[in-house]
């Protein structure tokens, strides 16, 4: 399935768009013809990779294991692929921000599957590269068949809800953090659903907090903190040994 290219054919990312694939979905920001396309929705991932930054510092200085040392890197690349993904809005990049995406899940989701026995805690990184290519192979035929693999992100949400809640009962611990987390992730959705339909939509506006899909990646990067904060708590201290 052949999918509109968002650039003009003067414009630095055409050609590529052309021969590789254009993204199946766009955003309301329009599309600049320069090589940041999308300035605000490119800019704000900059809120991922700095708080991928602090979670690393602080796996580091409180000498947490080794899986919870994996989150900070996690996050950092997250917020780096859909920065280039929204800079250049073709396919490939696409695809990378997605992959981003996969490993955050992956990794709550295999942690939580720890939490429950169902792997060990050195096994996280393998589950979740597996996790990540799977869903990858998914992704690539539901775009070839015109079918919105957004929805995968939302399963993936849904297992992380359900694994946390069946894993709630291996330890007593404060689900603040959680719950933060939940309304942070719930409102940035809102704001990224809003701009899709064009309920919040001002396609000209290029400010770093312009557009509704910008505020959920500052939303989102500030969600990724508070479940880190969740997942280092002292109470599953004695489960993260490696």
């Amino acid at each position: 399935m052949s999918y509109l290219n968002p650039h003009a054919p003067s414009c630095p990312w055409y050609t590529l768009a052309e021969s590789n694939g254009s993204p199946n979905i766009k955003w309301c920001e329009e599309n600049l013809c320069q090589w940041i396309s999308e300035p605000a929705n490119t800019w704000s991932n900059l809120g991922y990779m700095i708080v991928g930054i602090l979670i690393t510092y602080l796996a580091l200085k409180n000498r947490h294991s080794f899986r919870l040392k994996q989150f900070g890197p996690i996050v950092f690349f997250m917020g780096a692929m859909s920065f280039i993904y929204h800079l250049s809005n073709i396919y490939v990049t696409q695809i990378l921000d997605f992959v981003g995406m996969f490993l955050f899940v992956g990794w709550v989701i295999g942690i939580n599957l720890i939490r429950l026995n169902k792997i060990k805690s050195n096994q996280l990184l393998t589950f979740n590269l597996g996790f990540t290519l799977f869903n990858s192979g998914v992704m690539h035929l539901m775009y070839v068949n015109g079918i919105k693999f957004q929805i995968l992100i939302l399963i993936s949400a849904l297992l992380i809800i359900i694994t946390e809640f069946m894993a709630k009962k291996q330890a007593k611990i404060n689900y603040n953090w959680f719950f933060i987390s939940l309304i942070m992730i719930c409102s940035a959705f809102s704001f990224s659903i809003f701009d899709h339909t064009g309920f919040w939509c001002h396609p000209n506006e290029h400010g770093w907090f312009s557009q509704g899909h910008a505020i959920w990646h500052w939303l989102g990067a500030f969600s990724m903190f508070t479940i880190f904060k969740h997942y280092s708590q002292a109470a599953l201290k004695p489960q993260e040994k490696d």
